[in-house]
């Protein structure tokens, strides 16, 4: 009797939390992204989700209803991941905020509790996340060379600000000062955006009210990298890195579409209008390692060095997309800057 007195306590003492999804004609992973967060070893009364959606003809709606998510409806003109996600965001009510992609798989159902953890024992944190992307010989090529490097590009792994541990690190070796905790670290960030890294998304759990006090969560301003960097400007400046993985499988179309749709965002949120953001991963002061990469990259030395040191650790070819990954990012960022210029030197 005392053990079930005791765990009824500790389910009443559990915080709310607000599952924040954008979705636009997600029918493809959304069933399987929801049924993990409904299959959580969580009081899932104090869960609840809401889906930014831009106007899905699929069976995003269905599949939302299935699984008890509240819709918010996004004019077709407006949507896009980054805004349907801050019209989600300031709808949510729970005392957490955990900001999952309909890409995003939790790969277990003690997922949730791992997150909160760190949070629950440590009031100043900002925010929870996994240290690594989630890791298996099953997934597509690209997926699995996602996961062995803890970044979707490599921009912000050489210029140090990858979001998830390499899966051959076994010791925090990104940007910030760390705490090791037994299962999680405490890492402290300068506020420095040269020195923050891309964290902020893809199964980010933060403090709902402390978020909205020191950001700048409006809809159109909400691009998640930006909203963390804003709170730890003012001061709050410590997030957990719990030692689990998350399922993030965004790259099964392949690499040519992947590069497409970072072409597109870098034209829209770094060029044709970066008023609104406050982040990214180039700043002023990162010309120099801008260069270096470049550099690296058309000489392919250095890539090819770093898959090798990798394949000898964790056997997968996946490794070697790296040379090709860098020189192709390279290219995009390369007619991006072009695409400007010519725009600039014609409008004069």
């Amino acid at each position: 009797m005392g053990s079930f007195s005791s765990l009824l306590m500790e389910t009443i003492k559990l915080p709310t939390i607000t599952v924040v999804t954008p979705t636009y004609n997600s029918e493809r992973t959304l069933d399987r992204c929801l049924k993990l967060v409904r299959s959580q070893d969580y009081p899932q009364k104090k869960i609840d989700i809401i889906l930014g959606d831009g106007g899905s003809s699929d069976r995003t709606f269905e599949i939302a209803k299935k699984y008890h998510a509240k819709v918010i409806k996004i004019p077709f003109a407006l949507q896009h991941a980054e805004y349907n996600r801050g019209v989600a965001f300031n709808r949510a009510k729970g005392e957490f905020v955990l900001i999952l992609d309909h890409d995003n798989f939790m790969p277990s159902k003690k997922y949730l509790m791992e997150l909160i953890e760190p949070l629950l024992k440590h009031p100043e944190l900002v925010a929870s996340e996994s240290c690594y992307y989630h890791y298996s010989k099953q997934y597509s090529l690209i997926d699995r060379y996602y996961a062995l490097f803890g970044t979707s590009e490599p921009i912000p792994f050489y210029l140090r600000k990858a979001d998830r541990l390499m899966q051959t690190s076994r010791r925090w070796n990104l940007q910030g000062e760390s705490e090791d905790y037994g299962n999680y670290y405490v890492v402290k960030f300068e506020q420095d955006p040269r020195k923050f890294p891309t964290i902020g998304t893809n199964g980010c759990l933060m403090r709902r009210k402390l978020v909205m006090d020191n950001a700048d969560t409006r809809p159109d301003h909400h691009f998640p990298i930006d909203v963390m960097f804003d709170v730890v400007k003012s001061g709050h400046r410590k997030f957990a890195f719990v030692k689990n993985s998350l399922i993030h499988l965004t790259g099964s179309s392949g690499m040519i579409p992947f590069l497409s749709r970072r072409l597109k965002f870098m034209k829209k949120y770094h060029f044709e209008d970066h008023s609104r953001r406050r982040y990214s991963v180039y700043m002023p002061g990162d010309e120099l390692n801008l260069v270096v990469f470049i550099v690296i990259s058309i000489t392919i030395v250095k890539p090819l060095i770093d898959s090798i040191k990798g394949y000898l650790k964790i056997r997968d070819v996946a490794w070697f997309l790296h040379p090709i990954m860098c020189l192709g990012t390279v290219i995009v960022y390369g007619l991006v800057t072009s695409d400007k210029f010519i725009h600039k030197i014609l409008s004069k």
